[in-house]
């Protein structure tokens, strides 16, 4: 069948990841929306069997040197890549083709597809294509999330056409047990203390309060070494998502903020993004009450899991013991690739090592 390559309108790009099992916030219309918001150069690419597409993907500029680009596929580009492996690599080689015509340098790919799912020559074949392995120099090589349907006890639900109060979802009793039953213990009892013993309370922060979310971050990224993102940042995704991000802030009775975090519901997963707490209000819980109310909600809407994002399985890592504490499963990505498309870019990708990425 004759394949083809081009760039394609976000409605292709819409429809396509509606029906993609591997899809994703980062490659997705809302963020191509952001991306074109704040001027960051950035396509919509797209491979076809036919008349059928079956390779897409957002590229964007993530950065420039010597005044050429370095594009990036952030969890993508998007791709059964079993049942379409030649057209998968037939559109890498075509999106070098057209990021060269645009000054790029670089080529980097990080496929949202799962080690254990991976095809055992998957790697190799990306280097037979020009494409150098940099391993975990991706922050999201781990995720940790929640299966749903791995609970036996919970029924399965479909996704809510319309949704629940994000912080007042419709569980029975049944349901709330069994979902919290599988957490650690030491987390179901801090999420009870947090409101019978300490009193917190819960409610959904508004944009114009997203300083409070900011201050919070940059509180935890003092103790566990990290940079925040600036408040642009928030408000951003908050208007490329719009209802689909949340925010939300755990108050003890005076009214003092002590723990918030940010949210996005996007497909059939609810992900955890950011967050940040008080250290002198750690023992009220407020982070894992967060997290207990926005499990709750996932489930009672019919999202297949609960993802709480990046991670590092070091058994040393706090953040890592946190999310590990509500009983999930490590996901462990194959990592990102670069190619370069200029000898620049050959010069660029030799020097790359591993380490953390933030491209959004």
């Amino acid at each position: 069948m004759k394949k083809t390559f081009r760039e394609i309108t976000p409605d292709e790009f819409a429809k396509f990841t509606n029906h993609c099992s591997a899809k994703n916030y980062m490659q997705s219309v809302p963020m191509y929306r952001r991306y074109q918001t704040i001027s960051r150069e950035a396509y919509l690419l797209g491979a076809f069997e036919g008349d059928t597409l079956v390779v897409a993907g957002l590229a964007s500029k993530i950065y420039e040197r010597f005044g050429r680009k370095v594009f990036t596929f952030s969890r993508g580009p998007l791709a059964d890549y079993v049942d379409h492996e030649a057209t998968f690599f037939y559109f890498l080689d075509q999106a070098k083709i057209f990021l060269k015509s645009h000054a790029g340098m670089v080529l980097q790919i990080s496929p949202s597809l799962i080690s254990p799912d991976a095809p055992s020559d998957f790697a190799s074949k990306l280097k037979g294509h020009g494409f150098k392995n940099l391993g975990e120099y991706e922050q999201v090589k781990w995720t940790y999330a929640i299966n749903f349907a791995r609970h036996d006890s919970l029924p399965p639900k479909n996704i809510a056409t319309k949704r629940s109060a994000v912080l007042n979802p419709p569980l029975s009793a049944e349901e709330t047990q069994a979902l919290i039953s599988s957490f650690r213990r030491d987390h179901r009892y801090t999420i009870r203390y947090a409101t019978e013993r300490y009193g917190l309370k819960l409610r959904e922060l508004p944009v114009s309060e997203y300083q409070v979310l900011l201050d919070l971050i940059k509180e935890s990224g003092k103790v566990h070494g990290f940079v925040p993102r600036d408040l642009d940042f928030f408000r951003q995704i908050k208007e490329a998502f719009g209802d689909d991000a949340v925010a939300v802030v755990a108050e003890n009775p005076d009214g003092v903020p002590v723990a918030a975090a940010f949210f996005l519901l996007y497909g059939d997963e609810v992900i955890y993004l950011s967050s940040g707490f008080r250290r002198d209000y750690k023992k009220l819980g407020g982070p894992h009450l967060i997290q207990w109310a926005m499990i709750r909600f996932a489930y009672a809407n019919g999202y297949r899991q609960y993802n709480f994002w990046g991670t590092n399985p070091d058994p040393d890592n706090g953040v890592h013991k946190f999310k590990q504490g509500f009983h999930g499963e490590l996901e462990d990505f194959i990592g990102t690739f670069a190619a370069p498309l200029t000898l620049t870019g050959q010069l660029y990708v030799a020097k790359l090592k591993y380490q953390e990425q933030r491209d959004l």
